[in-house]
């Protein structure tokens, strides 16, 4: 698999981890929709009751995480598909939990260029 394929795996495991993480908002904190997540009540950097998962909120958006790097999704909810920079986000996260190979994506993850060079034509749907 070469590493455009490598990046476009990508793209269906955002979608579906994004709709994991609405589903887990509103399952734990009883809310109508996701985006509820963003009134003032809700505004911060918590803890997810009952799990061993974060958010913090930002702008139009949240971000769940274990720790900073690892695991979970950032996304806005004003944007339903991913852009450059949290697709890249995504990847990182994704590969410091251990959810990607290591061995198979060190060289997108050792290269921060080569990674968005591949991320941006992933996204616009181009080819090698």
């Amino acid at each position: 698999m070469d590493n455009l394929d490598k990046v476009r795996k990508l793209i269906p495991l955002w979608y579906a981890h994004r709709k994991w993480a609405e589903k887990l908002l509103v399952r734990v904190f009883d809310l109508k929709s996701a985006e509820e997540i963003l009134k003032p009540e809700h505004r911060g950097n918590n803890p997810i009751p009952g799990t061993n998962w974060m958010y913090r909120t930002h702008g139009v958006g949240v971000d769940i995480y274990r720790t900073a790097d690892v695991g979970g999704i950032d996304f806005d909810f004003n944007k339903t598909d991913p852009d450059e920079w949290r697709l890249q986000v995504f990847f990182e996260k994704q590969y410091n939990e251990g959810n990607l190979p290591f061995a198979e994506y060190r060289e997108l993850y050792e290269d921060e260029g080569l990674l968005q060079c591949f991320i941006k034509m992933a996204l616009e749907g181009g080819t090698l």
